[in-house]
Formats: structure tokens, C-alpha cells, sequence
């Protein structure tokens, strides 16, 4: 017997996931090899590399998206025992493009997370609109709510893909570069929404390209190359160390860039009172 969508997001309250021995080949050729890894909720793990190191199809085997060789598992559930419906309440999956070219309104996209509450119900009931209306306002895009999906810029598509996978239920979410070609105020944003996801439980793997980023916003990271696993652990050792230095072929420079963060309440009254005096010796 299928289990209950509330008894499935009581289960999947709390649910990390794990790889070991994840490979992929497509077209004849391997592009991911022997890969472990360990996602815990309440936490964000990153995925980095050069381009055309697998992260991507790392990434869509942690989903189920693409046959791969080893076990790969949510909650200690194997993904490829889980049938679709299931599946897509446990892990959710964000492109980093979308391919979705149907004129349909944002309500009607994140509606198509419903999907995974109510396998093959077409009509929407009121606990799906008020999901839909829950996770675009969790996202801070309530306003996009009768806009036309494909005339969208990228940057309000990822917010909306984004819904949709909280609309799903889904507790761990899995996302390919979610900051590619935002500009750096609306890239914090969204690290402070994952950020905020994170406290909340969420099990979140992001590929990620600029390691500043990784540095900030990740637990652990995984580094790879041609498909292999360099590096894995904090951050400042698996993505500044050695291992990268080789990897990227070059040489990392230790605070080499400036830094942002977001606006505070604090800015605005340190405004209102004026430029500080400087300080004398």
C-alpha cells in the first residue's frame, strides 16, 4: 500500500542523501566514476569542478534522472525503488535552464509540483492552491503569481522552478547552479533563501561555480574532475586546498576578491545619522 502524502512529508521530514560508488556513461564514454557523497539535512553541499567535470550528471543521478551504477539513497530509501510519484515527493530537481516553452501562467508551473501529492488528479483542490500560493511567497515572488512562465527573466524562472519543488513537498532539493547570470544582489538573495531553507531542514545540493560562494554559503563540498572525486570535506580544504590549486590549474589567492553581503537594518541608521568621523590617531 502506497503511503499518504502527509505521512510520506512526516517521514521525509528529516532525510539527508547519500551516494557511494555513483557512476554514469552516456554516449560510450564515462562521466562520472565511483563518486560517494553525504548530503545532511539542515544543511547546503556543493558540487564544483571545471566544466565538463560531471557535475550536472552528477547531480541528475542523485535524482534519478539517468541510469547510473551504484546506490544512491533518501533517507536509506534506494531512489531506484521509489516510484515516480514517491520519488518526486522526497527529491526535487532544479535545472539551471528550463525547458518549459508552454505559455502557462507561474500559478499553473508551481501547480505542476502538485503532481507528487496527487499522482493523476487532474483537478487542483484547495490545500494545492494554497501550497502554490505558500511557496511562492516562501520564495518572495507572490507577484509573479498570473505572469506568463516563458516571458519570465532567468532570474524569476529559478524563483518559480524553485516553488514548484516546494509545492512538491519535496525536503531535499537539488539544484544546478542556481546563481549562473544573476547579478550579485540577486545571487545574495538566494543564498539567503537557501540559507533560510537550510534552518528549516532542507537537504540542499547545489553545483556552484565560484568558489567564493562555496567558501560563504556550503558545509562540505565535493570537488571533482573528468567524472572523479579530488576532494571532499569543509569547504576551505576541499576547494582552496591543493587539490584545487591542481584541478583548476592555477593558484588560489586567498581573499583575492571583494565581498558583499546584503543590506542591514543597521545601514540604514548608520546612514540617517551621517558619514562617521574619522578617527584620529
Amino acid at each position: 500500500m502506497t503511503a499518504a502524502p502527509d505521512a510520506v512529508a512526516r517521514e521525509t521530514a528529516l532525510e539527508g542523501i547519500s551516494a557511494r560508488g555513483v557512476g554514469v556513461r552516456l554516449g560510450g564514454r564515462t562521466i562520472v566514476d565511483g563518486v560517494d557523497l553525504d548530503a545532511a539535512p539542515g544543511t547546503l553541499t556543493a558540487i564544483v569542478g571545471p566544466n565538463g567535470s560531471g557535475k550536472t550528471t552528477l547531480l541528475r543521478a542523485l535524482a534519478g534522472l539517468v541510469d547510473f551504477s551504484g546506490r544512491v539513497t533518501v533517507g536509506g530509501r534506494d531512489v531506484r525503488e521509489l516510484a515516480p510519484a514517491e520519488r518526486a515527493r522526497r527529491v526535487a530537481y532544479l535545472p539551471q535552464a528550463s525547458e518549459l516553452r508552454a505559455m502557462l501562467s507561474v500559478r499553473q508551473v508551481v501547480a505542476l509540483g502538485r503532481y507528487a501529492q496527487r499522482p493523476g488528479l487532474f483537478a487542483s483542490s484547495r490545500s494545492d492552491e494554497q501550497a502554490v500560493l505558500a511557496a511562492l511567497a516562501r520564495v518572495r515572488a507572490p507577484e509573479l503569481l498570473e505572469q506568463v512562465f516563458p516571458r519570465l527573466s532567468g532570474g524569476q524562472k529559478r524563483l518559480v522552478l524553485l516553488a514548484r519543488a516546494l509545492a512538491s513537498g519535496a525536503r531535499t532539493l537539488l539544484l544546478d547552479e542556481p546563481t549562473a547570470s544573476l547579478d550579485v544582489k540577486h545571487s545574495l538573495e538566494l543564498f539567503a533563501l537557501l540559507a533560510e531553507l537550510a534552518r528549516d531542514g532542507y537537504t540542499l545540493v547545489v553545483v556552484l561555480h565560484d568558489l567564493d560562494d562555496v567558501e560563504r554559503h556550503a558545509a562540505r563540498a565535493l570537488l571533482l574532475d573528468a567524472g572523479r572525486t579530488q576532494s571532499w570535506g569543509p569547504p576551505v580544504e576541499a576547494a582552496f586546498g591543493a587539490a584545487a590549486e591542481r584541478t583548476y590549474g592555477v593558484t588560489l589567492v586567498p581573499r583575492g576578491r571583494l565581498g558583499f553581503r546584503l543590506p542591514s537594518a543597521h545601514d540604514g541608521a548608520a546612514a540617517a545619522a551621517g558619514p562617521t568621523p574619522e578617527a584620529t590617531p
